[in-house]
Protein backbone atom coordinates (compact mmCIF):
# COMPACT_ATOMS: atom_id res chain seq x y z
CA UNK A 1 0.00 0.00 0.00
CA UNK A 2 1.42 3.33 -1.00
CA UNK A 3 1.18 6.61 0.85
CA UNK A 4 -1.21 7.92 -1.85
CA UNK A 5 -3.72 5.15 -1.14
CA UNK A 6 -4.04 5.76 2.61
CA UNK A 7 -6.06 9.04 2.49
CA UNK A 8 -8.52 7.51 0.04
CA UNK A 9 -9.26 4.59 2.40
CA UNK A 10 -9.44 6.78 5.49
CA UNK A 11 -12.01 9.16 3.99
CA UNK A 12 -15.01 6.74 4.13
CA UNK A 13 -14.13 5.87 7.73
CA UNK A 14 -14.16 9.57 8.65
CA UNK A 15 -17.46 10.05 6.87
CA UNK A 16 -18.99 7.10 8.76
CA UNK A 17 -17.79 8.59 12.04
CA UNK A 18 -19.29 12.00 11.22
CA UNK A 19 -22.62 10.45 10.12
CA UNK A 20 -22.76 8.33 13.24
CA UNK A 21 -22.05 11.33 15.44
CA UNK A 22 -24.75 13.31 13.63
CA UNK A 23 -27.32 10.54 14.21
CA UNK A 24 -26.36 10.24 17.87
CA UNK A 25 -26.68 13.99 18.29
CA UNK A 26 -30.15 13.95 16.74
CA UNK A 27 -31.16 11.04 18.95
CA UNK A 28 -30.03 12.88 22.05
CA UNK A 29 -32.10 15.87 20.94
CA UNK A 30 -35.18 13.80 20.08
CA UNK A 31 -37.25 15.51 22.76
CA UNK A 32 -36.51 18.95 21.33
CA UNK A 33 -37.32 17.72 17.83
CA UNK A 34 -40.55 16.10 18.97
CA UNK A 35 -41.48 19.20 20.94
CA UNK A 36 -40.96 21.47 17.94
CA UNK A 37 -42.95 19.14 15.67
CA UNK A 38 -45.85 18.81 18.10
CA UNK A 39 -45.82 22.48 18.99
CA UNK A 40 -45.96 23.68 15.40
CA UNK A 41 -48.55 21.02 14.56
CA UNK A 42 -50.73 22.29 17.41
CA UNK A 43 -50.25 25.90 16.27
CA UNK A 44 -51.23 25.15 12.68
CA UNK A 45 -54.18 23.06 13.87
CA UNK A 46 -55.41 25.97 15.96
CA UNK A 47 -54.95 28.33 13.02
CA UNK A 48 -56.78 25.94 10.68
CA UNK A 49 -59.79 25.69 12.99
CA UNK A 50 -59.75 29.44 13.68
CA UNK A 51 -59.72 30.49 9.99
CA UNK A 52 -63.05 31.23 8.33
CA UNK A 53 -63.86 28.48 5.80
CA UNK A 54 -63.93 29.56 2.16
CA UNK A 55 -66.05 27.70 -0.39
CA UNK A 56 -65.68 27.50 -4.16
CA UNK A 57 -68.56 27.60 -6.62
CA UNK A 58 -67.83 26.96 -10.31
CA UNK A 59 -69.91 27.49 -13.43
CA UNK A 60 -68.76 25.94 -16.73
CA UNK A 61 -69.72 27.69 -19.97
CA UNK A 62 -69.04 27.30 -23.68
CA UNK A 63 -69.39 29.63 -26.64
CA UNK A 64 -72.96 29.79 -27.94
CA UNK A 65 -73.57 29.34 -31.67
CA UNK A 66 -76.10 32.16 -31.60
CA UNK A 67 -73.52 34.84 -30.96
CA UNK A 68 -72.93 35.55 -34.66
CA UNK A 69 -74.92 34.85 -37.78
CA UNK A 70 -73.32 33.47 -40.95
CA UNK A 71 -72.48 36.06 -43.55
CA UNK A 72 -74.05 35.45 -46.95
CA UNK A 73 -71.80 34.88 -49.96
CA UNK A 74 -72.02 36.33 -53.45
CA UNK A 75 -71.15 39.69 -54.97
CA UNK A 76 -67.94 39.21 -53.04
CA UNK A 77 -65.85 42.17 -54.10
CA UNK A 78 -68.47 44.87 -53.70
CA UNK A 79 -69.78 43.26 -50.50
CA UNK A 80 -66.37 43.21 -48.87
CA UNK A 81 -65.53 46.77 -49.87
CA UNK A 82 -68.88 48.10 -48.69
CA UNK A 83 -68.71 46.17 -45.42
CA UNK A 84 -65.24 47.54 -44.82
CA UNK A 85 -66.56 51.08 -45.33
CA UNK A 86 -69.47 50.37 -42.99
CA UNK A 87 -67.28 48.80 -40.34
CA UNK A 88 -69.24 45.54 -40.50
CA UNK A 89 -67.32 42.37 -39.55
CA UNK A 90 -68.19 40.02 -42.39
CA UNK A 91 -66.36 36.81 -41.46
CA UNK A 92 -67.85 34.54 -38.80
CA UNK A 93 -66.42 36.25 -35.75
CA UNK A 94 -67.60 33.87 -33.03
CA UNK A 95 -64.04 33.37 -31.78
CA UNK A 96 -63.29 37.08 -31.55
CA UNK A 97 -66.65 37.70 -29.89
CA UNK A 98 -65.84 35.11 -27.22
CA UNK A 99 -62.52 36.81 -26.53
CA UNK A 100 -64.30 40.16 -26.35
CA UNK A 101 -66.80 38.73 -23.87
CA UNK A 102 -64.02 37.28 -21.71
CA UNK A 103 -62.25 40.64 -21.75
CA UNK A 104 -65.49 42.28 -20.66
CA UNK A 105 -65.91 39.70 -17.88
CA UNK A 106 -62.43 40.43 -16.55
CA UNK A 107 -62.76 44.19 -17.02
CA UNK A 108 -63.23 46.82 -14.37
CA UNK A 109 -66.39 48.30 -15.89
CA UNK A 110 -68.20 44.97 -15.75
CA UNK A 111 -66.82 44.19 -12.28
CA UNK A 112 -67.87 47.48 -10.74
CA UNK A 113 -71.31 47.21 -12.33
CA UNK A 114 -71.68 43.73 -10.89
CA UNK A 115 -70.60 44.96 -7.45
CA UNK A 116 -73.25 47.71 -7.55
CA UNK A 117 -76.05 45.42 -8.77
CA UNK A 118 -75.30 42.70 -6.22
CA UNK A 119 -74.58 45.16 -3.39
CA UNK A 120 -71.23 43.58 -2.64
CA UNK A 121 -69.63 46.51 -0.80
CA UNK A 122 -71.26 45.55 2.54
CA UNK A 123 -70.29 41.92 1.87
CA UNK A 124 -66.66 42.82 1.31
CA UNK A 125 -66.43 45.22 4.27
CA UNK A 126 -68.92 43.94 6.88
CA UNK A 127 -67.09 45.51 9.83
CA UNK A 128 -67.57 48.97 8.32
CA UNK A 129 -71.24 48.50 7.46
CA UNK A 130 -74.15 49.33 9.75
CA UNK A 131 -76.81 46.75 8.91
CA UNK A 132 -79.52 48.45 10.96
CA UNK A 133 -79.11 51.79 9.18
CA UNK A 134 -78.19 50.22 5.85
CA UNK A 135 -75.26 52.63 5.58
CA UNK A 136 -71.62 52.97 6.46
CA UNK A 137 -70.88 53.39 10.15
CA UNK A 138 -70.41 56.94 11.42
CA UNK A 139 -66.84 56.10 12.43
CA UNK A 140 -65.92 55.42 8.78
CA UNK A 141 -64.37 58.64 7.54
CA UNK A 142 -63.69 57.38 4.01
CA UNK A 143 -65.92 54.53 2.81
CA UNK A 144 -64.29 51.91 0.56
CA UNK A 145 -64.37 52.84 -3.11
CA UNK A 146 -65.60 50.79 -6.04
CA UNK A 147 -62.02 50.57 -7.26
CA UNK A 148 -60.93 48.93 -3.99
CA UNK A 149 -63.94 46.62 -4.09
CA UNK A 150 -63.08 45.61 -7.66
CA UNK A 151 -59.57 44.61 -6.57
CA UNK A 152 -61.16 42.51 -3.83
CA UNK A 153 -63.57 41.01 -6.35
CA UNK A 154 -60.66 40.02 -8.59
CA UNK A 155 -59.20 38.04 -5.69
CA UNK A 156 -62.31 35.92 -5.19
CA UNK A 157 -63.21 35.44 -8.89
CA UNK A 158 -61.14 33.51 -11.39
CA UNK A 159 -61.73 32.88 -15.10
CA UNK A 160 -60.05 29.83 -16.62
CA UNK A 161 -60.26 29.23 -20.37
CA UNK A 162 -59.37 25.83 -21.85
CA UNK A 163 -58.07 26.54 -25.35
CA UNK A 164 -58.38 22.90 -26.44
CA UNK A 165 -61.98 22.24 -25.43
CA UNK A 166 -63.30 25.81 -25.59
CA UNK A 167 -64.77 25.43 -22.10
CA UNK A 168 -64.55 28.37 -19.71
CA UNK A 169 -64.76 27.93 -15.95
CA UNK A 170 -65.72 30.87 -13.75
CA UNK A 171 -65.06 30.35 -10.05
CA UNK A 172 -66.11 32.33 -6.99
CA UNK A 173 -64.43 31.73 -3.63
CA UNK A 174 -66.43 33.05 -0.70
CA UNK A 175 -67.23 32.30 2.94
CA UNK A 176 -70.95 31.88 2.21
CA UNK A 177 -71.42 28.87 -0.11
CA UNK A 178 -74.91 29.92 -1.25
CA UNK A 179 -73.74 33.41 -2.20
CA UNK A 180 -70.69 32.01 -3.99
CA UNK A 181 -72.92 29.90 -6.24
CA UNK A 182 -75.42 32.73 -6.80
CA UNK A 183 -72.69 35.21 -7.76
CA UNK A 184 -71.02 32.77 -10.15
CA UNK A 185 -74.29 32.10 -12.01
CA UNK A 186 -75.24 35.77 -12.01
CA UNK A 187 -71.86 36.72 -13.51
CA UNK A 188 -72.67 34.70 -16.62
CA UNK A 189 -76.25 35.96 -16.85
CA UNK A 190 -75.11 39.56 -16.62
CA UNK A 191 -72.29 38.99 -19.12
CA UNK A 192 -74.70 37.60 -21.72
CA UNK A 193 -77.04 40.55 -21.10
CA UNK A 194 -74.22 43.06 -21.56
CA UNK A 195 -73.11 41.40 -24.78
CA UNK A 196 -76.73 41.27 -26.05
CA UNK A 197 -77.12 45.01 -25.51
CA UNK A 198 -73.84 45.71 -27.26
CA UNK A 199 -74.88 43.56 -30.24
CA UNK A 200 -78.24 45.34 -30.53
CA UNK A 201 -76.60 48.77 -30.41
CA UNK A 202 -74.00 47.69 -32.96
CA UNK A 203 -76.49 46.24 -35.42
CA UNK A 204 -78.76 49.28 -35.08
CA UNK A 205 -75.82 51.47 -36.07
CA UNK A 206 -74.94 49.21 -38.99
CA UNK A 207 -78.53 49.10 -40.24
CA UNK A 208 -78.87 52.87 -40.12
CA UNK A 209 -75.73 53.24 -42.22
CA UNK A 210 -76.69 50.45 -44.65
CA UNK A 211 -80.16 51.89 -45.27
CA UNK A 212 -78.60 55.25 -46.15
CA UNK A 213 -76.16 53.55 -48.53
CA UNK A 214 -78.99 51.57 -50.11
CA UNK A 215 -80.99 54.73 -50.81
CA UNK A 216 -78.00 56.60 -52.19
CA UNK A 217 -76.92 54.05 -54.80
CA UNK A 218 -78.59 52.95 -58.01
CA UNK A 219 -76.18 50.12 -59.00
CA UNK A 220 -78.07 46.83 -58.80
CA UNK A 221 -75.04 44.79 -57.78
CA UNK A 222 -74.27 47.14 -54.90
CA UNK A 223 -77.93 47.30 -53.82
CA UNK A 224 -78.03 43.48 -53.81
CA UNK A 225 -74.91 43.35 -51.68
CA UNK A 226 -76.33 45.92 -49.27
CA UNK A 227 -79.61 44.00 -49.07
CA UNK A 228 -77.74 40.88 -48.02
CA UNK A 229 -75.81 42.82 -45.41
CA UNK A 230 -79.07 44.30 -44.09
CA UNK A 231 -80.60 40.84 -43.89
CA UNK A 232 -77.59 39.50 -41.97
CA UNK A 233 -77.70 42.38 -39.49
CA UNK A 234 -81.46 42.01 -38.98
CA UNK A 235 -80.96 38.32 -38.22
CA UNK A 236 -78.22 39.11 -35.74
CA UNK A 237 -80.34 41.75 -34.02
CA UNK A 238 -83.24 39.30 -33.82
CA UNK A 239 -81.03 36.66 -32.21
CA UNK A 240 -79.67 39.21 -29.75
CA UNK A 241 -83.21 40.21 -28.79
CA UNK A 242 -84.56 36.71 -28.21
CA UNK A 243 -81.50 34.71 -27.04
CA UNK A 244 -80.63 34.97 -23.36
CA UNK A 245 -77.49 32.83 -23.68
CA UNK A 246 -76.21 35.07 -26.45
CA UNK A 247 -72.43 34.56 -26.22
CA UNK A 248 -72.04 31.80 -23.63
CA UNK A 249 -74.17 28.75 -23.00
CA UNK A 250 -74.09 27.26 -19.51
CA UNK A 251 -72.85 23.69 -19.53
CA UNK A 252 -72.80 23.18 -15.76
CA UNK A 253 -74.42 25.69 -13.42
CA UNK A 254 -72.74 26.56 -10.14
CA UNK A 255 -74.28 24.60 -7.27
CA UNK A 256 -74.03 25.42 -3.59
CA UNK A 257 -70.83 23.81 -2.26
CA UNK A 258 -70.96 21.30 0.58
CA UNK A 259 -70.34 23.08 3.89
CA UNK A 260 -68.12 20.16 4.89
CA UNK A 261 -65.85 20.66 1.90
CA UNK A 262 -64.27 24.13 1.98
CA UNK A 263 -61.58 24.97 -0.54
CA UNK A 264 -59.55 26.40 2.33
CA UNK A 265 -58.31 25.92 4.90
CA UNK A 266 -57.33 22.31 4.20
CA UNK A 267 -57.04 21.41 7.87
CA UNK A 268 -55.34 18.01 7.56
CA UNK A 269 -52.85 19.33 5.02
CA UNK A 270 -52.05 22.35 7.20
CA UNK A 271 -51.45 20.10 10.24
CA UNK A 272 -49.17 17.78 8.23
CA UNK A 273 -47.23 20.72 6.85
CA UNK A 274 -46.94 22.21 10.33
CA UNK A 275 -45.65 18.91 11.71
CA UNK A 276 -43.07 18.61 8.93
CA UNK A 277 -41.96 22.22 9.39
CA UNK A 278 -41.68 21.66 13.16
CA UNK A 279 -39.59 18.53 12.62
CA UNK A 280 -37.18 20.41 10.34
CA UNK A 281 -37.03 23.29 12.79
CA UNK A 282 -36.29 20.87 15.64
CA UNK A 283 -33.48 19.19 13.69
CA UNK A 284 -31.93 22.56 12.89
CA UNK A 285 -32.19 23.61 16.53
CA UNK A 286 -30.47 20.42 17.71
CA UNK A 287 -27.67 20.84 15.19
CA UNK A 288 -27.17 24.51 16.01
CA UNK A 289 -27.13 23.86 19.78
CA UNK A 290 -24.72 20.96 19.31
CA UNK A 291 -22.39 23.03 17.15
CA UNK A 292 -22.43 25.83 19.70
CA UNK A 293 -21.50 23.40 22.50
CA UNK A 294 -18.64 22.01 20.45
CA UNK A 295 -17.28 25.48 19.79
CA UNK A 296 -17.41 26.35 23.47
CA UNK A 297 -15.65 23.08 24.36
CA UNK A 298 -12.89 23.72 21.82
CA UNK A 299 -12.42 27.25 23.12
CA UNK A 300 -12.01 25.97 26.69
CA UNK A 301 -9.57 23.29 25.56
CA UNK A 302 -7.37 25.89 23.86
CA UNK A 303 -7.37 28.00 26.98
Amino acid sequence: MTADDRPREAAPVAEDIELGELLRRLWRGKRLIAGCALGLAAATAGLAFWMTPVYRASVVIVASNSGRTNTPTGAASSLLSLASMAGVDLPNAAGSQVQEALAVLRGREFGEGFIIEQRLLPEFYPKLWDTARNAWKDSVAEPPTLSAAFRRFNLIRTVDENKKTGLVTVQIDWKDPAKAAAWANECISRLNEVMRRRAIERTDGYLEYLHKEFESTSAMETRTAISRLIEAQINERMLANVTKEYVFRVVDRALVPDVRDPVRPQKLLMILEGTAAGFVLGVLAVLIVGAAKENRARSRARE
